[in-house]
């Protein structure tokens, strides 16, 4: 025979040898096992509490109120003013050929000269003295003279304070009080020491 038949042969020996082993175990008489019934009483069930989730408070963002850009008022507009006519300044009637002499008479003490017959003395005494260089002539000048008169009623210091743009002019107005030389004395109730006088030349057509 084949080697391989007979190992074969043993195997199957031992094989069914063993399974008749464990049926022989398999039948003997199992010991007695006291049963006893059980009756398992559901236990209670657990009450679910329901969990409040919490809530949660969503923030209402309240929109910022833009303040309302006002519309600027409108401007009205002011109706022009149509100028007036500028009315036609007065011209001063000056006689022809005579001079207009205006003084303007201050102290040395600020204090006004009330002694209005001295005042007609001088202008008429320097009047008579005066040339005047445009006389008659469609022209108008204007200048001062200023002097001091003491008590004595000399003259002195002999100045032109405002120039009236001719040099001619100038000349013939100064030229009128330094001739005049000597007033009357001034009035005793005068109590300065000299009398300050500015003395306007105008002069028209």
């Amino acid at each position: 025979m084949n080697r391989f038949h007979i190992i074969s042969a043993l195997l199957h020996v031992v094989f069914i040898g063993i399974l008749l082993l464990a049926g022989q175990g398999s039948m003997r008489p199992l010991p007695k096992v006291n049963v006893y019934k059980v009756s398992i009483a559901p236990l209670p069930q657990p009450k679910v509490i329901p969990v409040e989730e919490p809530v949660t408070e969503e923030k209402t963002e309240i929109p910022e109120k833009t303040p309302e850009k006002k519309a600027p008022p409108e401007q009205t507009q002011k109706p022009k003013e149509t100028p007036k006519p500028k009315e036609p300044a007065e011209k001063k009637v000056v006689k022809k050929g005579l001079p207009d002499i205006s003084p303007k008479i201050y102290t040395g003490s600020g204090r006004g000269f009330t002694y209005s017959y001295y005042l007609n003395i001088l202008l008429n005494k320097i009047n008579g003295s005066w040339h005047n260089p445009f006389k008659g002539k469609d022209i108008v000048l204007r200048s001062i003279v200023y002097f001091e008169v003491d008590k004595n009623g000399r003259i002195h210091n002999v100045r032109l304070e405002e120039n009236s743009g001719n040099q001619v002019y100038n000349e013939s107005t100064i030229r009128a009080v330094t001739l005049a030389k000597k007033l009357p004395p001034l009035p005793q109730e005068f109590s300065d020491d000299y009398l300050k006088v500015h003395l306007e030349f105008l002069t028209g057509q």
